[in-house]
């Protein structure tokens, strides 16, 4: 994952109940605050299933269960 970069004001539109809903959900402090986590862990669990697909392209990593097909 990147290093911590500086924070930077965004101008974005979002639809505020889902907003405060979020920020309800992660317990965080603020809206802010719930946004930058949502990012992180959106960020970090794209970069962890970029590993699990070079495992299974490599046959390392197997579906015991046949869940899911190659890609």
């Amino acid at each position: 994952m990147a290093s911590p970069s500086r924070v930077v004001r965004k101008n974005v539109m979002l639809e505020a109940p889902k907003v405060k809903l979020l920020v309800e959900k992660l317990g965080a402090r603020s809206e802010s605050e719930a946004i930058r986590i949502v990012i992180d862990d959106f960020l970090f669990a794209d970069e962890v299933m970029k590993h699990v697909r070079n495992l299974r392209r490599r046959g390392t990593l197997r579906d015991a269960y046949h869940r899911s097909k190659p890609g």
